[in-house]
């Protein structure tokens, strides 16, 4: 299409100005932004020229403007919604879900805001039952938003609203998560004004002195509490680093094969952190025997495999940018070792085999933090949970995976000691 460039700059420019307004709370303002760019591409999106959108891997199909204003009209059921305009809302999910050549990864959202809006807002019990079936069998809809729907469906089949719909949900195919270990500590909340995260107050013995040990207070975060009440089971190392801590340890494991030469497309300058096909499903396609034969060296690789692995590619990339490594997660290579060695290669490998699959839907969730003995090898995954704090979808089944691969898991629920909070599981 002639002006093509220009199209996509004109279309990025105003879904800038509309994040911007959404951000400032300028709903109004959001909103006829939204109707304008709205109005543009229902001008341009039937022009031949746009056919080829389709022929496009979806890594280089996000660049094209069809792509920009579908989420402008993606960030336009938002808007609609903080203005009550519910009607409205669903009339944009139904159009966004009428196609999926754009921001298909988007679509269990959008289903699941669809069942919301016609259930809750709308009235529309039926419907919202049958957009549950529809989302559940959408080949887009996968994990955590797979789940979401699945938890909406039982939400409703209970509710005394829907009692005579109840025949509806026989047939679902639901997803059935199996419940984990769940452990309450007592955590003195510090005093704060504000709706920020809950601060605690830690008593911390300084021992430096020897004999003259002193006993201090210190505020700590909910997860920092947490790391010490393991740390007071045996669990002399820590790390509070939710995804980072497994998005570290699978780079470097799979770095070879995540940066490798040959795919179309997947490097298009020499300044790139990831490659383009990276969250998508072109990545473990374009890569399938490579990464097979790396699952399969992990599985059966021994601790001593597994330490020297990770010393390579430590020793030859260490401070190099990449967008799944953060090299300051671990205070050392030594203290990188030390985990893998606990985790073993069948683990790694069932990790690594996930992310591998599917890292855009697969990356959040994982647990806060990683604990492990450096004398018995013992090792366990935390979830961290404060004061009116709940699993999202995506925890519940990253736990239930992990369990599922032979790790120890754990959800730790913090309460505030003389608070009203209750433990919410």
């Amino acid at each position: 299409m002639e002006g093509g460039l220009i199209r996509y700059e004109g279309a990025m420019h105003k879904l800038i100005d509309v994040a911007a307004a959404m951000t400032s709370g300028n709903w109004e303002e959001a909103h006829q932004l939204y109707k304008c760019a709205k109005k543009v591409w229902q001008e341009v999106k039937s022009h031949p020229c746009l056919r080829y959108h389709e022929q496009l891997p979806l890594y280089l199909r996000c660049f094209t403007v069809g792509w920009t204003y579908t989420r402008i009209l993606s960030r336009g059921v938002e808007i609609l919604q903080r203005l009550h305009m519910y009607e409205e809302a669903v009339d944009e999910l139904e159009n966004l879900l009428s196609q999926s050549i754009y921001c298909p990864d988007s679509r269990g959202r959008w289903w699941d805001r669809l069942a919301l809006n016609l259930h809750q807002h709308l009235k529309h019990t039926q419907k919202a039952i049958e957009c549950i079936r529809e989302g559940l069998s959408d080949p887009f809809v996968r994990t955590g938003h797979r789940f979401a729907l699945c938890q909406r469906a039982l939400r409703m089949r209970d509710s005394a609203s829907c009692r005579k719909f109840r025949h509806l949900f026989c047939d679902l195919p639901m997803t059935v998560v199996e419940d984990v270990t769940h452990v309450t500590i007592n955590g003195r909340m510090c005093p704060q004004s504000g709706m920020g995260k809950s601060v605690f107050l830690l008593e911390d013995i300084n021992d430096e002195m020897g004999k003259d040990a002193t006993l201090s207070t210190v505020m700590c975060s909910v997860e920092e509490l947490a790391l010490a009440h393991y740390r007071k089971q045996g669990y002399d190392q820590g790390i509070h680093g939710e995804g980072s801590t497994f998005s570290t340890l699978y780079c470097l494991l799979m770095w070879d094969i995540i940066f490798m030469d040959g795919i179309p497309d997947a490097f298009r300058n020499s300044y790139q952190v990831f490659p383009l096909d990276l969250h998508t499903d072109s990545f473990f396609e374009n890569r399938r025997t490579a990464i097979e034969s790396r699952l399969q060296l992990l599985h059966e690789a021994s601790s001593e495999t597994l330490t020297q692995l990770l010393a390579e590619v430590w020793d030859a990339q260490e401070g190099k940018a990449a967008a799944l490594v953060s090299w300051e997660r671990f205070t050392s290579l030594e203290q990188a070792q030390s985990l893998v060695s606990c985790f073993g290669g069948p683990f790694l490998s069932g990790v690594c085999q996930r992310l591998s699959k599917d890292l855009r839907h697969s990356r959040g969730g994982l647990p806060d933090l990683a604990v492990w003995s450096t004398q018995d090898s013992k090792f366990k995954l935390v979830e961290v949970k404060g004061p009116n704090d709940r699993l999202s979808p995506k925890q519940m089944l990253w736990l239930a995976e992990l369990k599922k691969l032979g790790a120890e898991v754990e959800v730790c629920h913090v309460v505030a000691v003389g608070s009203k909070s209750k433990r919410l599981s």
